[in-house]
């Protein structure tokens, strides 16, 4: 093990796992009141720990990798795995201008990138999965999935509210709606580019 993947490793163990651990505790506050503006604060640190987890994660994936991947890379990566969890071949697409965004913008798009596709895994009974990132006048990160399609129940909280605070941060948008052919749901995340 070189020296750097040491310092990823004990990076990972003492900083993100702890940090991780936070954002759940901070997610299990919001089913504790039901007051918009506690929700609201709640919402945005969690997303802004968020935030500092990806960059995180980020910058652990390039210590581990030598740095010679880059994020477009290490995001592909991210779908695959999710894609085999899900037992089919996911679909992905970026923009070459991808991985010349803003290291926050990439946070960011990283930690949509994440939150998307764990979600299908873990709520959409999918068989197909695909991610696509455009840059350029907006920055748009969209996860299509065929599964049961969104929980119109759901209350906003949990990773999509950070999803919704990370897009609002930036001037944006994210929105997650039932596909027009009634199978599964369309997660789109916009901001200014």
């Amino acid at each position: 093990m070189s020296a750097d993947e040491a310092l990823a490793q004990r990076l990972q163990d003492t900083v993100l796992t702890p940090l991780h651990a936070v954002a759940t505790r901070l997610d299990s506050l919001l089913a504790l009141t039901r007051e918009p503006p506690v929700q609201r604060r709640v919402a945005e640190t969690a997303a802004e720990l968020e935030r500092v987890a990806a960059a995180l994660r980020s910058q652990l994936r390039d210590l581990q990798r030598g740095d010679d991947e880059g994020v477009v890379p290490a995001l592909r990566d991210r779908v695959l795995d999710a894609g085999q969890r899900l037992g089919c071949v996911p679909r992905f697409a970026a923009d070459a201008a991808v991985a010349d965004l803003d290291p926050g913008v990439l946070a960011d798009v990283t930690a949509v990138v994440g939150e998307g596709v764990d979600n299908v895994v873990r709520h959409a009974y999918a068989g197909n999965l695909e991610v696509t990132i455009t840059a350029g006048a907006q920055v748009v990160v969209t996860v299509v999935d065929d599964g049961v399609g969104p929980d119109d129940d759901a209350p906003g909280e949990g990773g999509l509210a950070r999803l919704a605070a990370l897009a609002e941060a930036r001037g944006g948008t994210s929105e997650i709606t039932a596909n027009p052919d009634g199978f599964g749901s369309t997660l789109t995340w916009r901001i200014p580019g």
